[in-house]
């Protein structure tokens, strides 16, 4: 279980399998969510917006505020290729078996099971997408740290011309980077250089 909070909230993600979690917001709202497409539990949602008996998941498809949202929807160019606005899972374990929504729907179940629970569930949803931004941010913060210090340093003013530069390469260990290799820019003065030319070429000899 892994929990991610700030001054008013926290969020925490609890695994049910390797493919689903719950995410909580607070003691009463929880919501079953499908790690691999970012999908919601329609059941999980009504539950969380303490929905009344009369009220099931069919029912939201039929009403014609739905079926304009999902017109709607259809049109766009996110749904054009893999993405799923919706699906029934049915063969799915009890608890998890049932309607599953794309997150941009989920506030819209909420609004038709409750308008008051509703708010709680954008709020969930807002702080999900305010720590997947830092969580990219501080990825990016943390390549260009790399990046700069890979940055040669500056060679004394006058100098310029006793100074070359080499570049070399190096696989990347990360399994997912295993298409690039990475570009090491070297400083060294004209002696250390030729010295390492002839060095390189004795190996490859």
């Amino acid at each position: 279980m892994t929990t991610t909070e700030n001054t008013t909230t926290a969020i925490v993600h609890e695994a049910i399998d390797e493919e689903y979690e719950w995410v909580q917001y607070n003691k009463q709202l929880r919501l079953i969510r499908s790690v691999k497409d970012d999908m919601y539990q329609m059941q999980s949602i009504l539950t969380a917006c303490f929905a009344p008996d009369t009220k099931h998941t069919d029912d939201w498809f039929k009403n014609q505020s739905t079926q304009e949202l999902l017109s709607e929807a259809q049109r766009d160019r996110l749904f054009s290729g893999s993405p799923k606005l919706y699906e029934n899972r049915k063969n799915l374990p009890n608890g998890l078996r049932g309607w599953y929504v794309h997150r941009l729907l989920v506030n819209a179940v909420a609004q038709w099971a409750s308008p008051r629970y509703a708010w709680y569930i954008c709020r969930l949803l807002d702080e999900i997408h305010r720590q997947e931004r830092e969580e990219l941010e501080n990825k990016l913060e943390a390549k260009d740290k790399n990046i700069q210090k890979r940055i040669p340093r500056s060679v004394p003013k006058g100098k310029e011309k006793n100074y070359k530069y080499m570049i070399y390469t190096e696989e990347m260990e990360n399994e997912e980077d295993r298409d690039m290799v990475m570009l090491h820019l070297v400083r060294r003065n004209n002696k250390s250089f030729y010295d390492l030319a002839k060095i390189y070429k004795s190996d490859r000899n």
